[in-house]
């Protein structure tokens, strides 16, 4: 059945100062949300953290609406502006594998978007800063299948603060283990560098140049880092979840990033979920 645009509900407090709030109608296979936005002189500061929650859990979490941004940008999805952006539920740039078709090839299958036939409440929540708009106003628009499919697997978004009291390496080694990872988007502008060490064994160790060589290179879906304010870990770099760092087994995970400075470093993880695991 063909894909529908519709229209969704109206959010309510969308307010300055408040937490706007979206109720999603449950049934819909959802795989993109399009908010637009206005007000006069309305900045993207104004739009503080955004969460999507499923049955009162948080499953993606954006520091802000300018961290949205950026991990839209990397992944070379539509560009976002503060009066249009999007939530990408759904993962056109990463595939399993399904078997093989008639002909022998691999039959790839790409990832699901967010079913709700089987969840109580859906919903996502906007901060707004309290210096906004007056006159603000938040639409939102769903990209959906209305064939209905239960929640399963989903990318989980974590936003994972961390501080730092010395500059050059640095050991961060608290990450859920369970999940299989994405990406790990490391968001402070001067890591020059990055270790990543699954049980003893160094998986990862490159300079931030090697790894965006890597993504901009990535094949079929190049990837576009954020190379003024972040540093990218992308183990799917071909879009094959198959690649992706598996940690339900793993007794210990670090990653290991060189500061230019000392201070905070926000830690986006994404990873491939179910909400019993979140």
């Amino acid at each position: 059945m063909a894909r529908k645009i519709l229209r969704l509900p109206s959010m309510s407090r969308v307010v300055a100062g408040a937490t706007a709030m979206l109720e999603l109608p449950k049934g819909p296979t959802y795989y993109k949300l399009i908010f637009r936005a206005a007000g006069t002189a309305l900045a993207i500061a104004h739009i503080g953290q955004i969460r999507v929650m499923v049955d009162g859990k948080a499953v993606q979490t954006f520091k802000n609406l300018q961290r949205l941004m950026d991990i839209n940008s990397y992944y070379g999805r539509e560009a976002d502006v503060v009066t249009e952006f999007a939530i990408h539920l759904y993962r056109p740039e990463l595939v399993c594998a399904q078997g093989t078709n008639k002909g022998g090839a691999v039959d790839p299958r790409r990832l699901p978007a967010f079913g709700t036939e089987d969840v109580q409440t859906f919903t996502v929540e906007i901060d707004l800063a309290a210096g906004a708009p007056a006159d603000i106003t938040m639409s939102v628009r769903a990209l959906v299948d209305p064939i209905p499919q239960p929640l399963g697997i989903f990318t989980r978004i974590r936003e994972i603060p961390y501080a730092s009291a010395v500059s050059g390496q640095v050991e961060i080694d608290k990450l859920v283990r369970g999940p299989w990872y994405q990406a790990i988007h490391l968001f402070k502008s001067d890591v020059t560098a990055v270790e990543v060490e699954v049980d003893t064994v160094k998986i990862v160790d490159a300079a931030k140049a090697d790894l965006e060589r890597c993504a901009k290179g990535a094949s079929p879906a190049k990837r576009v880092p954020v190379t003024a304010s972040a540093t990218h870990i992308d183990f799917v770099l071909e879009g094959d979840m198959n690649q992706a760092l598996q940690t339900s087994q793993v007794a210990d995970f670090r990653v290991r990033p060189t500061l230019g400075t000392s201070g905070a470093i926000d830690i986006v993880t994404e990873t491939l979920d179910t909400l019993e695991g979140a």
